[in-house]
């Protein structure tokens, strides 16, 4: 798939879950609404919209998230096939970027230090070997 195809199909996907969370915050207020209705008829005690969207933090998360949906497109758009497949790239790429960026291989080469350090997770992630070393089963 093309770059700038990748870039547009992966922001689209950071749009998509903007309006998911939009429409959440959206049907907060309208239950808030329903049930300060049934509680009493007084319009004056409806809960106000503003108490649940923040229109210029909103807009920022927004921006930040379809930046990142564009640019996880772009990181990974070799190993994209398909527009689908970008789409979710780009919905996932807050967690999809966070997991990139906390890898140890990834930390080892930008820390500079010459092996990963092992993570103690009950023996699953790392085997010891002979000679001293380890090494990672995947």
């Amino acid at each position: 798939m093309e770059w700038n195809a990748s870039i547009t199909y992966g922001a689209l996907g950071g749009l998509v879950v903007e309006i998911v969370v939009f429409y959440g915050r959206i049907a907060a207020w309208q239950t808030a609404r329903h049930r300060a209705l049934a509680k009493d008829r007084r319009r004056d005690r409806l809960p106000r919209l503003d108490k649940y969207i923040d229109p210029p933090s909103d807009a920022l998360a927004a921006l930040t998230r379809l930046s990142l949906g564009a640019g996880a497109g772009w990181i990974f758009h070799p190993q994209l096939t398909g527009a689908l497949a970008t789409v979710a790239v780009g919905a996932s790429a807050p967690a999809l970027l966070r997991q990139l960026g906390s890898a140890r291989t990834l930390q080892a080469v930008l820390g500079g230090s010459g092996s990963p350090a092992p993570v103690d997770a009950g023996g699953a992630d790392a085997a010891a070997v002979p000679g001293g070393s380890e090494v990672l089963e995947s």
